[in-house]
């Protein structure tokens, strides 16, 4: 057998986009908005002695979600769960441990649909319309069902309704361990509802809670934003330092291992840094938007900050219902980069969708 030329291995593309925005005028990015399955947010905030608590709040307060083990997923087509849960407020529904290009997956969106991603012969067994993945539409081993749990038509009784019922309880019954999250429509009703609903239907439940990291950095060298600035090698500098790379403060030697901070730049006496992990809406992402605005908006000696949300590499789409794979890093996050005036850009990241290839 020969050993592949690992160096002919092209890199692999990857899908950046840039916008600027200005907060004033935009009240829900369509970036936030439509990105549901969020998993890690950062912050990092130059020259500041604390993180306000009213962005700490945003994250922390009310953040719980819950694990469901063993969930049929015909459990979602109840009509109770439907009414109570789809159609008022927004649930958002993953399925975890679960290898998206290896695995059957599902996923619930906050607009109330329905995505199960099978492997060709549990989707030939569930009888149940559905596009050939456009990843795999070649040899079509994968396929995609997505059904629309709020639609008029879909109600105990009527034929589509009953067929997808009878494709889920008796041709595959499809069960998984999912996460969730629901945001009530009036705040005095409680999140916790739905796990309430669960468990007096027999389902193990289990509640989770974001797990919190931070740092402080002293004396540090940060990039400062210009009319020509750079973007990449300033999103690059907050990735290296999010990873807790070394970052010198002096001029260094060309050497591939060492690292400078883009210029122009300037010494601040402390950067703060926190990150929590663990399953957010995007209801909630939102807020936390909102929250940094404001606070800026009161806040002169700032030079910038930034706002970094990263997805679930395996969830079945990545924004809106785009339809997402692995095939190299399953990448899907974005970062929005806050400055004075109410100002903003959003640099959206989308790993390659395609798969490696040989340079011949």
């Amino acid at each position: 057998m020969l050993c592949p030329e690992v160096l002919n291995f092209k890199s692999p593309r990857h899908h950046v986009h840039f916008e600027r925005i200005d907060c004033n005028r935009t009240d829900s990015p369509a970036t936030i908005m439509k990105h549901y399955y969020n998993h890690v947010v950062s912050l990092i905030f130059p020259q500041s002695n604390n993180i306000p608590d009213s962005v700490i709040n945003c994250i922390s307060d009310d953040s719980d979600y819950y694990r469901i083990k063993d969930l049929r997923v015909s459990e979602l087509l109840n009509k109770q769960f439907i009414d109570a849960f789809i159609k008022k407020g927004e649930l958002t529904l993953l399925t975890i441990e679960n290898k998206i290009d290896l695995c059957n997956t599902m996923a619930v969106t906050p607009t109330g649909v329905l995505i199960i991603s099978l492997v060709r012969d549990d989707f030939q067994k569930l009888g149940l319309e559905g596009n050939a993945s456009y990843f795999d539409y070649k040899t079509n081993t994968r396929n995609v069902v997505t059904i629309n749990l709020t639609a008029e038509h879909f109600i105990p009784g009527k034929k589509n309704y009953e067929r997808v019922k009878t494709a889920l309880e008796n041709h595959l019954n499809l069960i998984f361990d999912v996460i969730l999250i629901w945001e009530p429509p009036d705040e005095k009703m409680c999140p916790s509802s739905v796990a309430a609903w669960f468990h007096e239907r027999g389902y193990t439940v289990s509640l989770c809670r974001q797990k919190l990291s931070y740092k402080t950095e002293y004396r540090v060298n940060i990039p400062i934003i210009t009319d020509v600035f750079n973007n990449t090698t300033f999103f690059e500098w907050l990735g290296f330092f999010s990873i807790s790379g070394e970052i010198k403060n002096e001029n260094t030697s060309k050497y591939v291992s060492t690292y400078e901070c883009p210029k122009p730049n300037i010494l601040v006496d402390q950067v703060k840094y926190l990150q929590y992990t663990g399953f957010f809406s995007n209801r909630r992402i939102m807020q936390i938007f909102n929250a940094i605005k404001e606070y800026l908006l009161t806040e002169n000696n700032l030079p910038w900050c930034s706002f970094h949300v990263q997805g679930f590499s395996d969830s079945p789409v990545s924004w809106d219902l785009k339809e997402h794979t692995f095939f190299t890093d399953g990448d899907n996050s974005y970062t929005i980069l806050f400055f004075p005036k109410a100002k903003c850009i959003i640099r959206k990241s989308l790993s390659s969708n395609n798969k490696s290839r040989i340079a011949l």
